[in-house]
């Protein structure tokens, strides 16, 4: 058991929770890793960098996250080359030329193209905002943080039932079926 130092009551704070959160839109922008750790994958055969990227501008968006993670380790080779080279990239784009720990990449600005990506392929999981692009400080011209001015069409939720209003039609009412039984099986009683 903790004592708390004083007597918290919840009714004296906000407690409105955001329940719908918007991928973030197709641009460039700045950012920096806040967190990261490093866990075995699923399959218990290789190892994952989780990393906790915080959105530092354009403006209107600074402070979002976004979660990435890289196939450091992994059983089949080709998987684990793109995570290499996508992993490498961070690093060119942080200005880190070795990393032993992951807290070497924490707090460091850098900038990437961020885009949507491609839904899971049974439809499970929607497009999800993914990096692109990271660009290199050692190449100059570093594009300055801004949104993209033509946006990707916003996906259909998998589960979003609503028809549009012209191809609504009102529900057919079921008719009886023979001997006055009701249509769902169950007799009239």
């Amino acid at each position: 058991m903790a004592v708390l130092s004083t007597t918290f009551k919840a009714q004296d704070h906000n407690t409105e929770q955001r329940t719908e959160f918007e991928e973030l839109p197709n641009g460039i922008f700045a950012l920096e890793i806040e967190a990261s750790d490093v866990v075995p994958n699923k399959a218990g055969t290789g190892t994952v960098l989780k990393t906790t990227m915080r959105v530092i501008a354009p403006e209107q968006y600074a402070g979002r996250l976004m979660f990435t993670q890289f196939n450091i380790e992994h059983q089949k080779p080709e998987v684990q080359e793109i995570a290499q080279r996508q992993f490498a990239s961070l690093c060119r784009a942080l200005g880190v030329d070795s990393c032993d720990d992951s807290e070497q990449l924490h707090l460091i600005r850098f900038i990437a193209k961020i885009g949507l990506g491609k839904p899971s392929t049974d439809g499970q999981y929607p497009a999800r905002a993914e990096i692109k692009r990271y660009f290199f400080p050692d190449e100059g011209d570093l594009p300055e943080p801004s949104i993209d001015a033509v946006q990707p069409a916003k996906p259909v939720a998998a589960n979003d039932n609503a028809r549009p209003a012209a191809a609504a039609q009102p529900a057919a009412r079921p008719v009886a079926a023979a001997g006055g039984s009701r249509p769902w099986g169950k007799p009239k009683a």
